[in-house]
């Protein structure tokens, strides 16, 4: 049986991996609707700021 790597998700405000079980949460972005926004629980309560990879919109 061959082993696979499992890609987790980054936090797109801190680069922190996200696990499954985290309080976490994920949307598309507001203004292009094409890249998925993943943010830990940490940046959600304190209101880190937050860019989009892909149109590059800010939100916090």
């Amino acid at each position: 049986m061959s082993q696979r790597a499992i890609a987790l998700p980054t936090c797109v405000s801190c680069n922190r991996v996200i696990m499954p079980n985290d309080r976490c949460v994920k949307f598309n972005c507001p203004r292009c609707n094409k890249f998925l926004i993943w943010r830990c629980e940490s940046c959600r309560e304190f209101a880190r700021m937050y860019r989009c990879k892909e149109c590059g919109f800010e939100g916090p």
